[in-house]
């Protein structure tokens, strides 16, 4: 089986941050907090994911289906805000 290790880059609502963060403990999945965006509220996230593990892609699903359900919730009021990034992406508004 082949290493599946991706890292996939997040804004986070602050809204959402104690939904995302009790997944990512409760799953035992790194991340890391790089950036703040205080004009928008929201949270900058890096995530390390193993696809190798069921928990790990089912907690990915969780994660971006919360973010996609709040995107869809929010329609118009966040304006043009991705809430999941490629990881050729930039901020800069850290």
């Amino acid at each position: 089986m082949e290493n599946k290790l991706i890292v996939k880059r997040y804004k986070i609502p602050e809204d959402l941050l104690m939904d995302i963060l009790r997944i990512l403990f409760g799953n035992n999945i790194k991340h890391k907090i790089i950036g703040i965006q205080q004009r928008q509220n929201m949270v900058l996230l890096n995530v390390n994911f193993d696809l190798n593990t069921i928990m790990n892609r089912e907690a990915k699903e969780n994660m971006e289906g919360i973010l996609t359900d709040y995107s869809e919730y929010m329609k118009g009021l966040l304006g043009d805000t991705v809430l999941m990034l490629d990881e050729e992406d930039e901020e800069k508004e850290y």
